[in-house]
């Protein structure tokens, strides 16, 4: 490659990079990184704090038992093999497996690596539900929302439907961007008002320590795709699907939360 081919490849990777980056400060800013449901979760300022919380337990169990199959998806929309390599990486981690520089990062936010390694993340958060008394033939007798069916599958769309730069848009930006920023006011509320052990609510824990490094990955290749101009629309329009619908979610788990009885104090 000549010179001044260089050059031009370097100036595309920057522009991509600065793309990226000002879609991923929208994302942190948009509502549905900031929620009020997730505020009044941390303040405990909903009327039965404890009975919000599992009921997000049971209809975010929708979403997360599915995020493999958004993920794969994901993996299946991407042209250029390095990226499926290092989404295939994420994969690998999403089925329990940690590098030793993760299970650093986890020693060093309190977790116990025997909690984590080799358990598949689905069955990190079914391990969530059990403490909370949510067996198999409770969750049957208890149907999720609609709006949690809704989020689930509309989401596995963007990540199928729109090309690469939708998915990852959608995945990436939209999504394991901005899970630790998401994920920490719920784990205060969970610490606070509920009666797990770290090892039961460990999914949240991990969550906020090794996503970071997932969104890292994605933010790395959205940027290499908006270094193509026909890309950036789709990227942005992934990003916003994403966290319209999470922020839809949200509301209505809001609407749920304000509509519970106050709970007694014993």
């Amino acid at each position: 490659m000549s010179m001044s081919a260089q050059v031009l490849v370097s100036d595309a990777k920057q522009d991509g990079l600065q793309f990226v980056t000002e879609l991923a400060r929208e994302a942190a800013q948009h509502r549905a990184a900031n929620h009020p449901y997730l505020e009044a979760l941390a303040a405990g300022d909903v009327p039965d704090p404890a009975g919000a919380l599992a009921d997000l337990a049971r209809q975010y169990y929708v979403y997360s038992a599915d995020f493999v199959r958004y993920l794969s998806a994901t993996i299946g929309q991407l042209e250029y093999l390095p990226h499926r390599a290092a989404l295939v990486r994420n994969l690998t981690e999403e089925s329990g497996v940690l590098s030793e520089h993760e299970l650093e990062e986890v020693k060093a936010a309190g977790v116990d690596p025997a909690w984590v390694q080799g358990v598949p993340h689905p069955v990190l958060f079914r391990r969530f539900l059990d403490a909370l008394g949510m067996t198999e033939a409770w969750l049957s007798d208890n149907p999720p929302c609609d709006d949690a069916v809704i989020w689930s599958r509309t989401f596995h769309q963007c990540c199928t439907a729109g090309g690469p730069a939708q998915a990852v848009g959608a995945l990436g930006l939209g999504t394991e961007l901005i899970v630790p920023q998401i994920y920490r006011p719920i784990l205060r509320a969970i610490i606070e008002h509920l009666d797990v052990s770290p090892r039961e609510r460990v999914f949240f824990d991990l969550h906020t320590t090794v996503d970071d490094a997932h969104g890292e990955v994605l933010l790395e290749i959205a940027a290499d795709l908006a270094m193509q101009a026909e890309h950036r629309a789709p990227l942005r329009l992934g990003m916003q699907m994403a966290l319209h619908l999470r922020s839809a979610f949200f509301d209505a788990m809001h609407r749920r939360a304000l509509a519970m009885p106050m709970r007694e104090v014993k």
